[in-house]
C-alpha cells in the first residue's frame, strides 16, 4: 500500500472530501518556528496555516523543533512531513466528514542533535512567528545558566533562540517576531515573557537584549479550543486507504469546531496574515470573553451534568446526548440557566452561537469523552467553573437556578459516594470526615456544601 508522500500525493484518487496541497506549497519559505510535535498543534495552528497556504494567503511553512527524546519522528520524514487531518463531527447540526492533506510542516529538527540549525532558523528574518505547546508544565521557571546548548527548559531554549536573533539581526525592522504559546494557562504569553525576563536577569545578559525583547518581541496571550483525539483507529486507516489509495500512519482526527483566540493589535494582525483565511482565529485586544464562554458554557455544563450522567448510567458524553430526555435537560440547563448567568458585556449572539456549538460538540459520535474523566478533580472544577454561575444567576434574576441546583446536589452525592475519585488532599480529607459522621445522607450533603475548606466559603443550594 503506497505511503503518503510528495511523490505520490498527485496519484491519490480524486474525492470531494479530500483537500490536496498544490505543488507550489512545497517550495514556500519557512516563516514559523514551532516548539512541539503534538496533535493539538497539528490539528489547530498547523491546520490554519495549511488552509491559508491553499488559498494563497500566508505562503509560509513551519520548522518544528522536537525538544524531548521520547517519540519517533522518522515516520514523518518518510512521508516528507505530510499528514492527513480527518475532520469528523457535527457543525450547525450537519454531519461533517472531510479530509485535508497538510503540507504546512517543512522539516522537524531535534533540539539535542541539531541545535545549531534551530538557532539559525531563529535568526532567519523570514521567521516571523514562534508557536509552542510544551504542556502547562513547560511554562515553568527553571533557574539555570544558559551555557548548555540546548538548555533544559523550554523558556531557556526560547531565550537562547531570541538572543541569537538579537545578535544576528539587532534592532532591524525584520527582527520583529510574535510568540504564540498555546499551553492551557491563563495569560500564557505574559507568563512566558516574565520567565524569560527572569532568565535574562539571572544569566546577566546585556541590558540591550532586554530592551530588544520589549521592542521587537510580542508575547501574545492565546486560547486554543479544539478536541484532537489523535491517531486514527485501524478501521479508520482502512477507510482512508479505500477512499484515497494511500496509507498514512501519521493521520489524525479532530472535531469540526476550532477556535484560536489571540490577544493583539495591528502588529499581530500584520504578522499573522494566515488569520484572514480562517474565521476561527480571533485577534482581539482582550481574549477574556472567549475564556469566559469556554469556562462557563463548555466546561461548566460538563461539570454540572457529569454526576447526573453517571447516576443515569451513561458512559460517554455522546451516549448521554443520544438520550432525548437527557439532551433536552442539557439544552435547558445551558440556554435557560447558564447563558443568563454570563456577563452582560458579552453579546447575546456570541453566547447563543457558542452554546449551539457546544451542543454540536457534545453530539459528536467520533469523540469518546468519558464522564469519569470529567469527574477528575471534581471539587476544584465545581468551585472554579460552577459556583460563580450560581451566584451570578441569583444576583441577576433573584431566583435559584432549578437545574443548576439539582446538578450540584448530584455532584455532592457523587463526592460522598466516590471517595476514590481523584481529588486534592484537603477535599478528600473533608469528605472522608463527613462520611465517618453518624449523620443521615441528607445531613451529610448539607455538611459538605458548608465545608469552607473545599469551597472557600459556605454556600447554600438546596
Amino acid at each position: 500500500m503506497p505511503l503518503l508522500s510528495i511523490k505520490n500525493v498527485r496519484q491519490v484518487s480524486v474525492h470531494p472530501s479530500l483537500s490536496i496541497p498544490h505543488d507550489a506549497q512545497f517550495q514556500l519559505p519557512d516563516k514559523v518556528l514551532q516548539f512541539g510535535t503534538g496533535v493539538l498543534l497539528r490539528g489547530l495552528p498547523d491546520y490554519f496555516i495549511e488552509k491559508a497556504n491553499q488559498k494563497g494567503v500566508f505562503n509560509g511553512r513551519i520548522v518544528v523543533v522536537k525538544s524531548t527524546d521520547t517519540g519517533d519522528v522518522s515516520s514523518f520524514q518518510e512521508q516528507d512531513n505530510l499528514y492527513t487531518l480527518s475532520i469528523r463531527g457535527i457543525k450547525n447540526g450537519q454531519n461533517i466528514d472531510e479530509d485535508i492533506i497538510c503540507s504546512a510542516i517543512s522539516k522537524i529538527l531535534h533540539a539535542n542533535t541539531q541545535w545549531s540549525d534551530v538557532l539559525n532558523y531563529a535568526a532567519n528574518p523570514s521567521i516571523q512567528i514562534i508557536i509552542s505547546n510544551t504542556t502547562e508544565s513547560g511554562l515553568q521557571y527553571v533557574e539555570e545558566k544558559l551555557t548548555r546548548e540546548p538548555s533544559i527548559s523550554f523558556p531557556g531554549k526560547l531565550t537562547q533562540c531570541l538572543y541569537h536573533r538579537y545578535v544576528k539581526l539587532g534592532h532591524s525592522p525584520e527582527s520583529k517576531i510574535v510568540v504564540l504559546p498555546t499551553e492551557l494557562l491563563t495569560d500564557n504569553g505574559i507568563i512566558l515573557k516574565k520567565i524569560i525576563e527572569k532568565l535574562i536577569h539571572f544569566n546577566e545578559y546585556p541590558k540591550s537584549f532586554g530592551d530588544w525583547i520589549n521592542e521587537k518581541v510580542i508575547f501574545s496571550n492565546t486560547l486554543v479550543d479544539r478536541i484532537v483525539p489523535g491517531k486514527l483507529s485501524n478501521e479508520a486507516q482502512q477507510i482512508l486507504f479505500e477512499k484515497y489509495g494511500y496509507t498514512d500512519p501519521n493521520a489524525i482526527m479532530c472535531e469540526p469546531y476550532a477556535l484560536w483566540a489571540i490577544e493583539g493589535g495591528q502588529e499581530v494582525h500584520d504578522l499573522l496574515t494566515f488569520s484572514s483565511a480562517n474565521d476561527e482565529i480571533k485577534i482581539v485586544p482582550d481574549i477574556s470573553q472567549f475564556k469566559e464562554l469556554k469556562l462557563r458554557i463548555l466546561n461548566g455544563s460538563h461539570t454540572l451534568l457529569c454526576a447526573k450522567a453517571i447516576a443515569e448510567g451513561f458512559e460517554t458524553v455522546y451516549q448521554a446526548m443520544c438520550d432525548p430526555i437527557f439532551r433536552n435537560y442539557s439544552e435547558e440547563l445551558i440556554f435557560e440557566e447558564i447563558l443568563p448567568s454570563l456577563p452582560k458585556d458579552i453579546k447575546k449572539e456570541d453566547k447563543l452561537s457558542f452554546a449551539k456549538d457546544v451542543i454540536d460538540r457534545f453530539s459528536n459520535p467520533n469523540i469518546e469523552h468519558k464522564w469519569t474523566s470529567i469527574a477528575v478533580q471534581y471539587p476544584m472544577k465545581l468551585t472554579i467553573r460552577v459556583l460563580p454561575l450560581l451566584k451570578s444567576y441569583k444576583q441577576t434574576t433573584g431566583d435559584s437556578p432549578r437545574k443548576m441546583v439539582e446538578c450540584i446536589k448530584e455532584v455532592l452525592y457523587f463526592l460522598l459516594n466516590n471517595e476514590d475519585t481523584q481529588m486534592d488532599d484537603i477535599s478528600k480529607a473533608a469528605i472522608s470526615k463527613i462520611n465517618l459522621s453518624s449523620s443521615s445522607t441528607e445531613e451529610k450533603v448539607k455538611l459538605l456544601q458548608k465545608e469552607e475548606s473545599i469551597w472557600g466559603e459556605d454556600f447554600y443550594v438546596l
